[in-house]
């Protein structure tokens, strides 16, 4: 593994990743922000697809949840992760379980205030296969689909504990109907755009087990400027909680 340590942007925080398999982009950063502004006394978090710590690193820094837990199936990134949290000082905090998340641990169930996900936007079988096993898992349904990642998160979560996820708006049909149908009704939803006025690439949704039917649409975000700097918007994300 070519393995780098690179700032994160906050708080001095760093994080090692391996470029030949994948590194982290916007799309966690952003979903870590909307996460961290809307957890209110949150005492166990866990992360789904969670590749190399990122989103309970940066919930870390942003929140005071005292236990935040990543699982993933790729041992390559767990590894890194764990690396991550006690080079930062936070193995107290950050914990990672390696399995596929249609194998959770039963012991798991009904323990969580809230759960956080990034899964694979692409379905099995589309688009072009990744350059690297490990990139490919993480862009691609290979073990498990959406309607699992979501099933997954209702089982984890105490009642009335709240999902959060991040996708592309192409799936949002599947994303709220595979969400109802495990229980965890969608209550947020924005979409975001690369620049100013462009069309949305991802939208951000929250959700709540055993919520209410009801869905507010929040004010549209976007990601920079139409000179090429970061908005406004994003900039926020980097500043603490």
């Amino acid at each position: 593994m070519a393995v780098r340590a690179d700032d994160t942007g906050f708080g001095g925080l760093v994080i090692f990743q391996d470029p030949d398999a994948f590194c982290y982009g916007v799309d966690a950063v952003l979903l870590a922000g909307f996460t961290a502004e809307r957890l209110r006394n949150a005492d166990r978090v866990a992360d789904l697809g969670t590749g190399n710590g990122i989103i309970p690193l940066i919930l870390a820094h942003k929140t005071d949840v005292p236990e935040l837990v990543g699982v993933d199936i790729q041992p390559g990134s767990l590894e890194l992760a764990r690396r991550t949290a006690e080079v930062n000082g936070l193995s107290g905090r950050l914990s990672y379980i390696e399995s596929d998340i249609t194998k959770l641990p039963s012991g798991l169930n009904s323990t969580f205030s809230a759960v956080t996900c990034n899964p694979p936007y692409k379905k099995s079988g589309s688009g072009l296969p990744g350059k690297s096993p490990a990139k490919h898992t993480a862009r691609h349904e290979t073990t498990a689909g959406l309607s699992d990642f979501l099933e997954a998160m209702a089982r984890l979560l105490k009642p009335r504990g709240e999902a959060f996820m991040i996708h592309r708006p192409e799936r949002m049909t599947d994303l709220i109907c595979f969400a109802r149908t495990a229980g965890i009704e969608p209550k947020e939803l924005c979409f975001v755009s690369g620049h100013r006025g462009e069309a949305p690439n991802l939208v951000l949704v929250r959700m709540i087990k055993g919520g209410a039917p009801g869905i507010k649409v929040l004010a549209p975000l976007h990601v920079r400027e139409n000179d090429g700097s970061y908005s406004d918007e994003l900039l926020r994300i980097y500043e603490r909680a």
